[in-house]
């Protein structure tokens, strides 16, 4: 018996061993649907509304004979539908093809949106289409721009004040063009509902000197004098001038000579804010959180003169991290202190929101504004960047360039360009390795603003791609 016993141990023994080597081998199922949740298959049936919405023969684009073929098992993969979502439409009000998104971000509060450019009409309208899916059927609340923390949190206090033009004037940067005027459209649309949409943004630096910005001194008067007039007035009068000087193009020698004097009269205001915290916050019992949103402005301020400074120098990599370290700062002061318990959307450049270092050789030691978020947020998190295939967009000097089509077949266009679809959406996060995805898990080349090879694992940069098949340049108001 004891005999028995031992064989029958030994053998236990040999099978658990078996199954967990078994566990540890990477999976090789072409057929590898493993999704967020299982539960959730029911997504990928017939849509029961097809209404503006595009059929699979719409949704198909041609064969392109000069995009190299790639691994065939990475074809089969993508031509698996459980392994994508087809984005039917870029503007539709209607979301059927959108419902599998859910399974992905579900349980996330903090869902980053980028883009390979800022200057591309379609990352625009699709980016807005899923805010207001995300907004209406998933419950987020905030969407932050990359643009100026005072600026966008002006402009959505008073934004009933202002027509759509105005709003977006007082609070982001121009680059995204004239698709932005449905968003303030609808933004404004649902101040009026028991859910509105909040508009924030969380930049260092100041979308335009000419707008809301210009505003912050008198706001600093009116909460400093409540304790001291005369210091007030000095701040009133140096903020003012120092707001013009931080226009664009900057003044490098001024800024430069006198950066320690503005830093020095810049952080002696945040002293004072902490010092008189307790009784300033008595003058706004509906609103205590006011004066620690001055407060969090006037530090991106200095953020900002640092930044500039490393520009001035060279233009030193190092102005990247200084910038994007104070967006996650003011994205921190956003989630927790001024809009905790709500979900938040980004609107950022890919290079922003990546969630791990890129491996180019420009800056690979550099830390995005994603890693900070990504350190600090890790489940609530979900980052998608977004890739286009060919059209038109803007380089770097603003000079509108044709983007060339892939010619590697390692490069993450030739690969999604396989199932032949003008908009899809392939999540990286929640996968299996397998024969179909191994692409995901080693580096392989995808383009920065439509037209740099940047090396990337870029399962490790983003937890799911949007990838389009066209791109245009928007048209750009007055």
């Amino acid at each position: 018996m004891n005999k028995l016993i031992k064989i029958f141990s030994l053998l236990f023994i040999i099978i658990t061993c078996l199954q967990c080597e078994k566990d540890n081998i990477p999976e090789e199922n072409n057929n590898n649907i493993h999704r967020g949740n299982e539960q959730s298959a029911y997504c990928w049936t017939n849509i029961a509304d097809w209404t503006d919405l595009m059929s699979d023969s719409l949704l198909t684009i041609e064969i392109i004979p000069a995009i190299p073929s790639v691994d065939t098992n990475y074809t089969i993969w993508l031509n698996n539908k459980y392994n994508r979502i087809d984005i039917r439409s870029l503007t539709s009000k209607n979301f059927s093809d959108l419902q599998c998104f859910k399974q992905y971000i579900e349980n996330r509060t903090l869902v980053q949106l980028g883009e390979s450019s800022h200057s591309t009409k379609e990352y625009s309208q699709i980016k807005i289409r899923l805010i207001k899916f995300l907004h209406e059927q998933m419950g987020f609340d905030v969407i932050a721009f990359e643009s100026g923390f005072f600026e966008c949190f002006y402009t959505n206090e008073n934004i009933l004040n202002f027509t759509e033009t105005e709003a977006i004037k007082n609070s982001i940067f121009s680059i995204w063009g004239t698709p932005m005027i449905e968003l303030f459209t609808y933004i404004k649309e649902t101040q009026s509902t028991s859910h509105p949409l909040i508009l924030a943004g969380f930049d260092c630096q100041y979308t335009s000197a000419n707008y809301s910005i210009s505003k912050r001194p008198m706001l600093l008067y009116d909460l400093i004098s409540k304790i001291d007039n005369q210091y007030a007035n000095k701040v009133r009068t140096f903020d003012s001038l120092t707001i013009i000087k931080f226009k664009y193009p900057w003044p490098i020698s001024y800024l430069t000579q006198y950066k320690d004097s503005i830093k020095t009269t810049y952080s002696q205001i945040i002293s004072f804010f902490d010092q008189h915290y307790d009784s300033l916050i008595l003058y706004y019992p509906n609103n205590v959180i006011y004066p620690q949103i001055l407060k969090q402005s006037v530090t991106s301020t200095i953020a900002f003169l640092d930044q500039l400074l490393f520009y001035f120098n060279g233009n030193d990599p190092k102005l990247n991290e200084v910038r994007d370290s104070a967006m996650a700062a003011n994205v921190f002061f956003l989630k927790e202190k001024l809009y905790p318990q709500k979900k938040m959307i980004i609107w950022a450049h890919n290079y922003h929101v990546a969630n791990s270092t890129y491996q180019h050789a420009v800056d690979p030691d550099i830390k995005t504004m994603g890693i900070f978020l990504k350190d600090k947020y890790s489940t609530e998190l979900y980052t998608i960047g977004l890739f286009m295939l060919r059209g038109k967009t803007k380089d770097d000097n603003w000079s509108i360039i044709d983007i060339p089509l892939p010619v590697s077949s390692n490069s993450l266009e030739a690969i999604l360009y396989q199932c032949r679809k003008k908009n899809i959406f392939v999540d990286l996060l929640h996968q299996n390795y397998c024969a179909g995805n191994k692409w995901m898990y080693n580096p392989i080349s995808a383009k920065y603003s439509g037209y740099l090879n940047e090396s990337m694992v870029i399962k490790n940069v983003f937890d799911g791609i949007i990838f389009i098949d066209s791109s245009s340049v928007p048209v750009y108001g007055p």
